[in-house]
């Protein structure tokens, strides 16, 4: 528990920097945050200036507007995505969110701090082993070179969050209020490659979602955040559309998904049922198969559009929510941390997300002999 003479130490250690990088993070002009806060803009300026210290209250009222621990203030951090190049619903702009779905990008942004401290606490930083693609290097070719260096020919691509991390990228799925988004990636100097998914969104959806962020750190695209309708074919021709075509081509490529559809002895109009458990197998949304049959002619133009998605059902499992968002290399790690005395049980707590109840029921049983 912060005590007050640690708080009014935080006071005197506060760095602008830290606050400017929080504002900017989230879209936020100084006069904005001031509104919120009950204080003029000239003071928020000031701060971020360090010509002037906001009190105790005040870094509190900051720190739960910029969805951030005070701690986030005291201490130099990376930097933030200087752009981010916004694709979200039509006519909308990041600065049209909510103040609920911007702070899930600061979240993410701590998490992906964590995991770099972990790593370089424990001498296990991570190399990434990815390829790079020119924007004129076509979907097709793009994909192709990665199943080969998947060896997956042209079978289903299984356990693909698994396969990028073991790849070197940070991957989290953080609940997205409203569904704003669908995904957010960037590649970062220090963290690496880095995307968020959406974790109310199917897993099929997610599957497609990740696969569509790949593409563009993969294009050496900007930091961008996507709202990834389902009727995503309809997209324009640019960098939206692109990655949706290196998605589809990576997830469904033509001969293997055109061999399993005939295996089967499919109709021109098969059930939901029966495309549902093709899609399952393919690791992708019912939408996302349907328009990839109809693009082959194998299914009836138009005919996707009468079947509805189904709504996400997740079956009850062992596995905390906390964990799968995390993934399990990052949990692995931060325990790892903590078991070596590196972190303590507060700091292994709040990068989990958790109770440092739970913490401590967690490390019980993990480490228990």
């Amino acid at each position: 528990m912060t005590t007050i003479s640690e708080s009014k130490s935080e006071e005197r250690l506060i760095i602008g920097s830290q606050l400017k990088k929080a504002r900017k993070l989230l879209r936020f002009e100084p006069e904005e945050v001031a509104k919120e806060i009950n204080v003029s803009s000239v003071d928020i300026i000031s701060w971020e200036k360090e010509q002037s210290k906001p009190n105790l209250k005040q870094l509190e009222a900051l720190a739960n507007f910029y969805g951030r621990d005070i701690d986030y203030f005291v201490r130099e951090t990376p930097t933030v995505p200087e752009k981010i190049e916004f694709r979200g619903k039509p006519e909308q702009s990041l600065r049209d969110l909510p103040l609920e779905v911007r702070t899930v990008l600061s979240r993410f942004d701590d998490l992906c701090r964590s995991a770099l401290e972990f790593e370089t606490l424990l001498n296990k930083k991570r190399e990434t082993k990815l390829p790079h693609f020119k924007e004129s290097e076509h979907p097709k070719n793009a994909t192709r070179a990665l199943r080969e260096k998947f060896n997956v020919g042209d079978k289903p691509l299984s356990n693909l969050r698994n396969r990028l991390e073991d790849e070197g990228i940070r991957i989290f799925e953080l609940p997205v209020p409203e569904d704003a988004f669908s995904g957010f990636s960037f590649w970062h100097k220090e963290y690496g490659p880095c995307i968020l998914l959406n974790y109310n969104e199917t897993k099929g959806k997610k599957n497609f979602t990740l696969a569509h962020e790949l593409a563009h750190l993969l294009y050496n695209h900007e930091a961008t955040l996507c709202y990834i309708p389902q009727r995503f074919g309809r997209a324009r021709r640019d960098e939206e559309y692109n990655a949706n075509q290196f998605a589809i081509e990576l997830l469904l490529p033509k001969s293997g998904v055109i061999e399993d559809f005939k295996k089967r002895n499919l109709s021109v109009t098969p059930s939901q049922k029966e495309l549902g458990q093709l899609a399952n197998k393919w690791g992708v949304s019912i939408q996302a198969l349907g328009y990839r049959l109809e693009n082959f002619e194998l299914i009836k133009k138009g005919y996707i559009e009468t079947l509805l998605e189904p709504k996400p059902f997740r079956r009850r499992s062992r596995t905390p929510k906390w964990e799968k968002q995390l993934g399990k290399r990052y949990v692995e790690i931060s325990f790892e941390a903590h078991q070596k005395g590196i972190v303590s049980t507060g700091k292994l707590a709040h990068s989990l997300g958790i109770t440092i109840r739970e913490a401590m029921r967690e490390i019980e049983q993990r480490f228990r002999k």
